[in-house]
C-alpha cells in the first residue's frame, strides 16, 4: 500500500501535471482547427488528414497496455516517457514530406496521449478521497483549456507567417519543459514489485462504458469539421479561427472550472447527466445558426461547456465504479473514448458533406441523447450518493 500522502505531495504533484499535460494536450489540439491547413499543406484532402486523426485516436485502444506497465514501472516513469514519446512526434510530424511520415508522427503522439493520462489519473485516484476526486481531477483537466488557450491562437499566427510545420515545433519544445517540470515535482512511485489488478467487467460498467462511447463519437462530428465550417460558413481565415478558439478555451474553462467548483457537491453522477442534456441541446442549434457568426459563437461557447462538464465529471466517477482496479477501469474506458473518437472522425467527413454542420449537430445530438438514457441505468458507486441534508458529502 502507498503511503498516504500529504496535501504539499499532491499540490505539487498537480502543478507539475497541469505545466506537462497542457503541452502533450496542445500537440493532439492544435491538429483540429487546422486541418484544413495541413491538408493543403500536405497536398492532400481534408477526409486523408482526418483519416489520420482516427488512426491516431484508434492508438488509443492500447491504454490497457499503459495500465500493466504502470503497475511495474511507477506511474511517473510512464508519464515522463510518454512526454518523451510525444516529443519526437511533433518533430516528425512537423518534419513530413509526405501523408504518411505525418502518420508516424500523428500516432506517436496519440501512444503518449493516454500512456500520460492513466497513470496520472490513478496516481491522484488513489491518493485523493472521492468526496474531494471530482474538484481535484477537475483541475487536472483545466490543462485541457488551456493547451487551447496557449497553442493554438499562437499557432494561427505562425501558420499565417510561416506554415503549418511551425505550431509542432512549438509543441515539441513546450513538452520538453513540461516533462522538466514534472520530473522535479513528482515525486517517484515504482513499486519494488509489479501489483497486479485484476478487472471484472460487469453490466454495470458495460453500460458506462456505452455512455462514454457515445459523448466520445457525438463530440468527435463536431470536433473534425468546425474549422471547415468556419471557413466555408462564415469565410474566417486561418489566423481569425486561431482567434476564435480563444473563445472556446473559455468556454472550456468554465466547463472544467464549474466541475472543480461543484461536481462533488451536485453529485459526479446529475453533473454527467447535465452535461450530456446540454450537449443535446448546443449540437442541435449548431444547425439552426445560418450565417450568423454572433449566434455560432453563443452555440459553441454552449458545446463546449457542456461537453466539458460531461467529460471531466466522467472521469472522476468512473474512478471509483471498480476502486480495486482503478486503474484497469480507467484505461478501458480511456480506450473506449478512443473507439469512439477514431469513429467518429471516420464519420464526420461524410456526415458533414450531408448538408453541412446542420447534419453534424443533429447526428451528435442523438448519441448524446442515448448516452443519457443509459446512463440512468448506471447507479452511483456504493457510499457516494450526495445526501440531500448535507450536499458535498458521501451519502450513507
Amino acid at each position: 500500500m502507498l503511503r498516504s500522502p500529504g496535501r504539499t505531495e499532491v499540490r505539487a504533484a498537480l502543478v507539475g501535471v497541469l505545466v506537462a499535460r497542457t503541452a502533450l494536450n496542445g500537440g493532439l489540439r492544435v491538429v483540429y482547427p487546422f486541418l484544413p491547413e495541413i491538408a493543403r499543406g500536405l497536398g492532400v484532402s481534408l477526409a486523408a488528414v482526418a483519416g489520420l486523426v482516427a488512426l491516431r485516436s484508434l492508438v488509443g485502444l492500447g491504454a490497457p497496455l499503459a495500465a500493466r506497465a504502470a503497475e511495474t514501472l511507477g506511474r511517473r516513469t510512464l508519464m515522463l516517457g510518454a512526454l518523451v514519446v510525444a516529443v519526437v512526434g511533433c518533430v516528425v510530424t512537423g518534419s513530413a514530406p509526405s501523408l504518411a511520415v505525418a502518420g508516424a508522427g500523428f500516432l506517436l503522439v496519440g501512444a503518449a496521449k493516454p500512456a500520460f493520462d492513466v497513470p496520472m489519473q490513478g496516481w491522484f485516484g488513489a491518493r485523493v478521497p472521492f468526496a474531494r476526486r471530482g474538484r481535484v481531477l477537475g483541475a487536472t483537466e483545466l490543462s485541457w483549456a488551456l493547451s487551447l488557450l496557449v497553442v493554438v491562437p499562437v499557432s494561427g499566427l505562425l501558420i499565417a507567417a510561416t506554415s503549418w510545420r511551425a505550431p509542432f515545433f512549438l509543441v515539441a519544445a513546450m513538452t520538453l519543459v513540461g516533462a522538466g517540470v514534472l520530473w522535479s515535482l513528482m515525486a517517484p512511485d515504482r513499486p519494488a514489485m509489479p501489483q497486479r489488478r485484476p478487472l471484472r467487467l460487469d453490466a454495470r460498467l458495460v453500460t458506462m462504458l456505452a455512455v462514454v462511447l457515445l459523448f466520445s463519437l457525438a463530440a468527435e462530428l463536431l470536433f473534425v469539421v468546425y474549422g471547415a465550417w468556419l471557413e466555408d460558413d462564415f469565410g474566417l481565415s486561418v489566423a481569425a479561427i486561431g482567434i476564435f478558439t480563444m473563445v472556446v478555451a473559455g468556454a472550456e474553462l468554465a466547463g472544467e472550472g464549474s466541475v472543480s467548483a461543484f461536481a462533488d457537491r451536485l453529485g459526479l453522477r446529475r453533473s454527467i447527466l447535465a452535461g450530456l442534456l446540454g450537449s443535446a441541446a448546443a449540437y442541435a442549434c449548431l444547425g439552426l445558426v445560418g450565417s450568423a457568426l454572433g449566434g455560432a459563437v453563443i452555440a459553441v461557447v454552449a458545446w463546449f461547456v457542456a461537453f466539458e462538464v460531461t467529460i471531466v465529471s466522467t472521469i472522476p466517477f468512473v474512478s471509483e465504479l471498480a476502486a480495486e482496479s482503478r486503474e484497469r477501469l480507467l484505461s478501458l474506458m480511456v480506450a473506449v473514448i478512443a473507439l469512439g473518437r477514431a469513429g467518429g472522425a471516420v464519420l464526420a467527413p461524410a456526415v458533414y458533406a450531408v448538408d453541412g454542420i446542420r447534419t453534424s449537430g443533429f447526428a451528435a445530438a442523438a448519441c448524446v441523447l442515448l448516452a443519457a438514457a443509459l446512463l440512468l441505468r448506471v447507479p452511483s458507486p456504493p457510499g457516494t450518493r450526495v445526501s440531500s441534508r448535507a450536499p458535498g458529502r458521501p451519502g450513507r
